[in-house]
Formats: structure tokens, sequence, C-alpha cells
């Protein structure tokens, strides 16, 4: 007999007045994972969060937790959950320790072992030396660990976070997706993020769920996902003088390169090719714009080109036009014939 999943969504349907939001959506998550939810702006992320922690209730459908329906013992099961929404759940004006200690109280938390609780829970989020600092005094980061440490104060199940980087700068994003990284290893707890930061989402996750249009495209494994559907391998190059307007301008000629982009200080380059041939066709054409090569690899393609593809938006299958690279290199070869 297969395995119950530890969280399903059975053919969910929510609306706000006459607007569909999510259509006849099922999926189903398994236990100690991380699992990303990724979707456009408006696809219905944050309802289905909603949906999960008890806050909405579907028109159709049933969401199940450990094979309960969560809407016929919503307190108990919502002991289980512990949800950081993307405003913040902490109160400004206490201290990181009084917004432990009112939190576990919410919780009815044995006022003893709470006392051990939080100094444990403290070393977990590293927020130790804050304890007696106002919550609004802390740092964009500090605050959202705070926030984390207040879901996490009743030892739930599952931990649901809303876009949990959301407005942090790129190095205050990696310390929190280390965090999570660490509290799922530590506590064996199943955590579910939303985001549309894919990278991240690639880097944190193991399975993933696409919603768009109301419903769930698919899900799984991402490598599993990115096999199922990848048109393309993926060649990336670096060159010595990071200037791709020539590489580009003899790439475009190939029948095998659909697209490429540039980011960072790489091309990639994505052709019907594949294994060792694509390598070597690739290599051939960019040896001919005599440009010196600094590294060169193979790999699939990111989470995010899986995503654009899957839901036609943003990259189209044909070559786009890189004008920049380009403009720059005609504006520099004028220099050089004045």
């Amino acid at each position: 007999m297969a395995e119950q999943p530890f969280i399903q969504f059975d053919n969910i349907t929510k609306s706000y007045g006459k607007k569909v939001i999510l259509d006849n959506l099922s999926l189903n998550i398994s236990y100690k994972n991380i699992f990303g939810i990724i979707g456009r702006s408006g696809s219905g992320k944050t309802t289905l969060l909603s949906l999960l922690v008890g806050f909405l209730k579907p028109d159709r459908g049933q969401i199940l937790f450990q094979s309960r329906d969560i809407y016929r013992d919503l307190q108990s099961v919502q002991q289980q959950f512990g949800f950081a929404a993307q405003e913040g759940s902490f109160y400004t004006k206490l201290t990181v320790d009084e917004n432990l200690r009112y939190f576990g109280r919410m919780y009815n938390i044995n006022p003893k072992v709470l006392k051990e609780k939080i100094p444990e829970l403290l070393r977990l989020v590293e927020l130790e030396d804050a304890h007696d600092l106002i919550a609004w005094k802390l740092s964009a980061g500090m605050q959202k660990r705070l926030d984390i440490a207040c879901a996490l104060i009743h030892d739930p199940k599952v931990l649901i976070l809303d876009e949990p980087t959301e407005d942090l700068d790129p190095a205050l994003r990696n310390e929190i997706l280390d965090l999570l990284k660490k509290i799922n290893h530590e506590k064996d707890i199943t955590i579910i993020i939303t985001s549309h930061l894919l990278d991240e989402v690639e880097y944190i996750c193991k399975d993933v769920a696409i919603l768009d249009k109301k419903k769930i495209i698919d899900s799984g494994n991402i490598n599993d996902l990115k096999n199922k559907y990848s048109r393309y391998s993926e060649v990336s190059i670096e060159t010595e003088d990071r200037d791709y307007a020539h590489i580009i301008k003899i790439i475009k000629r190939k029948k095998d390169v659909k697209k490429y982009s540039i980011r960072g200080n790489s091309i990639y380059i994505y052709t019907t090719q594949k294994g060792e041939k694509a390598l070597r066709n690739i290599l051939s054409s960019v040896k001919k714009s005599k440009a010196k090569i600094v590294s060169i690899s193979m790999g699939k393609p990111s989470l995010t080109e899986l995503f654009e593809e899957l839901t036609k938006q943003e990259v189209k299958p044909e070559i786009k036009e890189v004008k920049k690279q380009e403009n720059v290199k005609a504006s520099r070869d004028n220099k050089e014939k004045s």
C-alpha cells in the first residue's frame, strides 16, 4: 500500500467574489522536505498558504494533514503549523525575549518549559545576544530571524513561510536561506516556502510546485522536472574580455542554438544538441570569434529557465538580441577607426 502524503491538497478551488484564484488544484508534500511553491505575483501562492494554515476555507475540495481533514480539527492541526507572513508577526514594541514569551503563552506552553525553550531557540536562530533588544531596533535580517523563532516556539511539525527573503539584501537572503537549511536538518521539520526568487528556491528546495493559471502545472524533484521538460542543453562560457557581441553574431547563425542570455560574467547558450556534441560545436563557434576562453561548462538549465519554459513567460524559444553588447562593440570599433 502506497504511503499517504504528509500534506495533501485535493481538488481545491478558491474564489474571491467572481474571481477564481485556485481552480481544482491538487498537490502532495512529503515529510521533512523543504518544498517551494513558485509562481508569478498574483498567481495564488499566498492564498494557497492561507488555506493550509486555516485562515481561509476552500470553496471546494479538502486539505489533509497526516490524512486528517484540517478543517474538521482546525485548532489541533494549527498547533502543528508555524507560519511567518511577509509582513512579520512579532510585536515591534516588545523585546525579542518578550515576543517569544508572548507567543509561548499563546500556545499554552508551560512557563517552566518556556523558560528553558527560549534560550535554545535563540541559539538556533542566532539571536542569543539580542534577547533584550526592542524588536523595532533590530536589523531587517534579525527581525526575520525573530519572526521565524516566533513561528517555531511551539515545536511545529511544519514551518510555513511566505516570501521569507522579501526586502532583504543578497547577503541577508543567503543567511536566512542557510538558517532554514539548518532548522530543517536539526529539528527534522517540514518547511514550505513561496517565492518569486527562483534562484533561491533552487538553492534551498529539493522539490517544487509550479503554480500558474490557477493550477499546479507540475510538481516534484527539481532535477527530475528539468530532465522531464528541458529541451535544450546549457553551455556557459566566460571569456577574458567578457565582450560577447562577436560570439553572439556567430551563434545566431547556428540552427541548433535557440536562445542565449548574459548573466554575471558569462554567456549562457542553449542548444538542441546533447552531450559532448553540444559542447564541441559551441566551443568550435566560440573559437572563431578569437575570444580567449577563461572557462566553459555544461549543465542543465536553471529553475528560472524551466519556469519560463513551462509558463511561456519571459524567455521565448527564439534567440533574444543583446543590443547593449552589440552597441558597445560598434561604438568601440568606430572609435578605433577614428
